[in-house]
């Protein structure tokens, strides 16, 4: 079969297409034919080996969607050539077949797209999450997005926004800027043309800040994103593109040391797939609510992007140029 491996860490070059034998499914185990993977941040990160190493030889890729062709003597064969969608574990994917356990598979119904279903796994199940149950902005809450045109952002800013709470967007660049107001940011800035971000959040919110910030983003936004917190409001991490946070002095948390226009502040760090979505049936129940309010128009599943699997490397070329405005796709 067709797969992508990195056996060196290094830029989009490293991703090799290379022929593997077919994976056989252990015991519990099912084998999906892989028709549409997502291209993820994390799996930039992994191929560059930072912040965090992997273990090499490596293929990459967290989630796709497709057919179960095999299973394991121990799986459930009810299974066998339904749709299913695949997400949350760390190798193995960018490949036409996988074997994967079962807290990882979902079952589709027949009418969903295997695109959109590969589209909005991840980042559909991770918004879910950092919106309905680590943290609940509601209505009336001022709620800033980092990095609010991204997959994962633009699902946080539709999520926010169908609460009713007031979204307030921040991007890259004006394009972004305008794509995360189409998702339902009442207010967006291109960090481009805003030198200063927090200014601009305390300006549309009379000066209390947000009552939630969103970052994915770690070291090189967390402390714009504190110091734009109203008092008792929340930073809600669930990143670290730019680098892990460096430490800092909880005091900070306080409003009595550091800057001190509010205290009583909460920093949480949220890990969907390994902390909240632990078992198959919490991926179901949060990728049913995504798929749900995607079939009623409620939720875009903002597809960017597709390429042939053995074109991954322009995919990564493609993300890493922070111009996609969704989610990229590769076609197995």
């Amino acid at each position: 079969m067709l797969a992508i491996e990195i056996t060196r860490h290094g830029g989009p070059g490293a991703l090799r297409p290379v022929e593997r034998p077919e994976p056989v499914p252990s015991a519990d185990e099912f084998l999906v034919r892989n028709r549409w993977i997502g291209v993820n941040y994390v799996d930039l990160q992994h191929r560059e080996g930072r912040p965090y190493p992997v273990e090499l030889p490596l293929v990459p890729g967290i989630e796709a969607a497709g057919e179960v062709v095999a299973t394991g003597p121990d799986a459930d064969a009810a299974l066998l050539g339904r749709p299913v969608v695949h997400f949350g574990h760390l190798s193995g994917v960018y490949a036409e077949l996988t074997a994967v356990g079962p807290k990882h598979v979902v079952a589709l119904a027949p009418d969903v797209p295997l695109d959109v279903a590969a589209a909005v796994a991840m980042c559909g199940t991770t918004a879910h999450v950092l919106t309905r149950e680590a943290a609940r902005p509601g209505a009336g809450d001022a709620v800033v997005v980092q990095a609010a045109a991204g997959a994962t952002g633009g699902a946080v800013v539709q999520l926010a926004a169908a609460a009713g709470s007031t979204v307030i967007g921040l991007a890259s660049t004006p394009a972004k800027a305008t794509a995360a107001r189409a998702l339902g940011a009442e207010h967006a800035f291109a960090l481009s043309e805003t030198p200063d971000p927090v200014r601009a959040v305390l300006g549309v919110t009379g000066g209390a800040g947000a009552a939630h910030v969103y970052d994915a983003g770690g070291r090189d936004s967390f402390d714009a994103s504190l110091a734009m917190l109203a008092t008792r409001g929340t930073l809600v991490l669930y990143g670290q593109s730019s680098g892990p946070v460096e430490p800092f002095d909880p005091g900070r948390l306080s409003g009595i040391t550091g800057e001190g226009r509010a205290g009583s502040l909460t920093v949480r760090w949220v890990s969907a797939s390994n902390d909240y979505l632990r078992t198959g049936a919490d991926r179901a129940r949060a990728l049913a609510t995504i798929l749900e309010a995607v079939a009623a128009g409620r939720f875009d599943a903002r597809i960017a992007g597709r390429f042939e699997l053995a074109r991954a490397a322009e995919a990564h070329e493609r993300l890493a140029s922070r111009g996609v405005l969704g989610k990229l796709l590769l076609r197995a």
